[in-house]
């Protein structure tokens, strides 16, 4: 149990607009309690460990069961947002392995179609497709402008988890690396800036190292990145139907079916796969992955 206090944990979000948690996630250590029910420990030995009394217990459950953030399965109590350690992070990029393969073959395949599609837009009048290459092969085809499609297409859902009257999916997991975010997985944020919408994609976030938000997508260039997107979405899709059984084996195998939804499961796994498909892309010298890890880019209103 002391170990669990000692490893760094990193909180992840996947949600738009007003969608995440009305409370502080790491009070009282809600973090680190639920780190340690996804490890096998219970409600008491954390007591006994933390020396906490009966009522700081109970509140403790007592609020993650109304946020639903927690819930008792075969009489034992256990997240329902997906939880990762080391060993799982290693365990998630090995199985992850067929499936990213696919993707990146895919890819490859489609690639003199996709560098037609970006020669349509704004963009490539004045910057090249290598520069935005991880963007447009990373963030457009499999996640910012992509993971709504596969919410919708392959897990069939419309909403996200419903928690406390919001539509989000959690993460809490490991982070073995303080130079990136766990696991090295890519991801994009979004804010307000100056009026501006500032986002930034990649693994190193909290280091950003800023070009003064210089990269400009148009509204007809973000119309064009999706139609990019919805062109890809078929290919993708064959890849994720085949794979359904494998992935509901390895969500059996790795026991997240008795803590999780299947859908709560995948939607992070697959932010494992995607980022190992980009990884690999850019090994092969598809893509480019900016120095820093991040690219940073503003959204027309």
């Amino acid at each position: 149990m002391d170990q669990i206090f000692k490893i760094k944990i990193e909180q992840s979000l996947i949600s738009q607009d007003d969608n995440f948690p009305d409370f502080r996630t790491d009070k009282d250590s809600l973090d680190i309690f639920l780190f340690a029910l996804h490890m096998g420990f219970s409600p008491i030995d954390f007591q006994r460990f933390t020396k906490l009394n009966d009522q700081k217990i109970l509140n403790l459950i007592t609020l993650l069961e109304s946020k639903h953030w927690l819930h008792k399965v075969n009489n034992q109590y256990k997240p329902t947002i997906f939880v990762a350690d080391a060993n799982d992070g290693k365990l998630l990029y090995k199985y992850a392995k067929p499936i990213s393969i696919k993707i990146t073959k895919s890819i490859i395949k489609k690639l003199s179609e996709i560098k037609v599609q970006f020669d349509k837009t704004e963009i490539s009048k004045t910057q090249s497709f290598e520069k935005w290459s991880f963007l447009v092969l990373s963030n457009v085809l499999l996640d910012s402008w992509q993971i709504n499609n596969v919410e919708k297409e392959f897990l069939k859902q419309d909403n996200r988890p419903s928690r406390h009257g919001k539509h989000y999916y959690y993460r809490i997991s490991e982070n073995t690396n303080p130079e990136i975010e766990s696991f090295g997985i890519y991801g994009n944020q979004s804010e307000k800036i100056e009026n501006k919408d500032v986002n930034v994609y990649g693994n190193n976030r909290r280091n950003l190292i800023s070009n003064s938000f210089q990269n400009l997508i148009s509204k007809s260039d973000n119309n064009l990145f999706d139609e990019m997107a919805k062109k890809y979405l078929p290919d993708l899709l064959k890849i994720l139907e085949t794979e359904r059984e494998y992935i509901k084996k390895i969500y059996t195998k790795l026991g997240y079916n008795k803590e999780i939804s299947f859908e709560e499961f995948f939607i992070w796994w697959y932010h494992f796969i995607y980022t190992q498909s980009t990884d690999e892309m850019n090994e092969k010298g598809i893509l480019k992955i900016p120095k820093g890890g991040n690219f940073d880019y503003v959204l027309e209103e």
